[in-house]
């Protein structure tokens, strides 16, 4: 039923790791197809798993070796050249399979919309999660109402609440739509003016023992961390206080699926790809 890859996860071996006992399976999606600025993030996904295979299976802050949960990976989902609802419905099957299966979808990008995909998988009970400096709630844009730039507005859609955390860019259109509706988006002004604290404090009440689905677009960080990535913005969150708001949600809830997307590989410059691989290694480690 399922491939293996070219490339595992930290690169595990089937010694260390298998698809039976694995709690976690990564998924690669190489899709960019209506990236709208700097194309690339198809690349990520290969960056991303290049990069983890020099991490440390040990994590000093846990003092412990996330890696024995579990983490298996799959070969990746073949976009479908010129169908964007395809390939997200090919993102669906697949999460699918591997939700019957007891275990933890764990996507990995290319552009944000295949979140809408494996999002589609899950019942209107599940919160999504979205770090991200860009709200994605616009109808459509430049037509397409299925793109990087109106994922969180189709995932609305399927009927679930979504939380945005890190947002510092946004249309007129969507701030009206976030004002008129009281969507639950904190910019990144907002958690300067409470501070970080607050900020986590009631996040915490608003997931608390519920499902939620968590979605890290890389662009949450500030380009000085992260500068591989296809639309970087200004004034973006660092490592520690992405690595607790994480940590905060990911022991709050019941974390049922995740993806990590955005890596926009730049030649010459691995920053980026080893950021996302340790991130995504931590947030691992951190779902119980």
């Amino acid at each position: 039923m399922f491939h293996p890859p070219a490339l595992h996860f930290l690169g595990l071996s089937e010694f260390e790791t298998s698809f039976e006992k694995a709690k976690f399976i990564v998924i690669p999606i190489p899709y960019d197809s209506t990236a709208s600025y700097r194309p690339g993030s198809r690349n990520g996904p290969q960056s991303i798993l290049l990069a983890s295979q020099n991490l440390e299976l040990f994590d000093l802050e846990s003092q412990s070796e996330p890696y024995q949960i579990g983490i298996y990976t799959l070969a990746q989902v073949e976009p479908t050249r010129g169908s964007v609802l395809e390939t997200l419905t090919s993102i669906t099957n697949i999460t699918q399979k591997i939700l019957e299966l007891k275990k933890i979808p764990v996507l990995l990008g290319g552009e944000h919309t295949i979140t809408i995909g494996s999002t589609n998988t899950f019942s209107e009970d599940v919160i999504v999660v979205s770090l991200d400096a860009h709200s994605d709630l616009r109808d459509n844009y430049l037509g397409d109402q299925y793109c990087h730039a109106s994922v969180m507005r189709r995932i609305i859609d399927q009927g679930k609440l979504v939380l945005e955390v890190g947002v510092r860019s946004m249309s007129k259109e969507e701030f009206d739509l976030i004002q008129q509706n009281h969507l639950p988006v904190y910019t990144t002004e907002t958690l300067r003016q409470q501070g970080i604290q607050q900020i986590i404090q009631e996040l915490k009440e608003q997931v608390a023992g519920r499902k939620v689905y968590l979605s890290i677009d890389m662009d949450v960080f500030d380009p000085s961390e992260a500068p591989g990535v296809s639309t970087p913005e200004p004034g973006g969150l660092d490592y520690f206080n992405t690595v607790e708001l994480i940590q905060n949600i990911c022991q709050s809830t019941h974390i049922v699926g995740c993806d990590l997307v955005e890596v926009t590989p730049i030649p010459g410059n691995n920053i980026t790809e080893f950021l996302a691989a340790k991130i995504l290694y931590k947030t691992l480690g951190y779902i119980h």
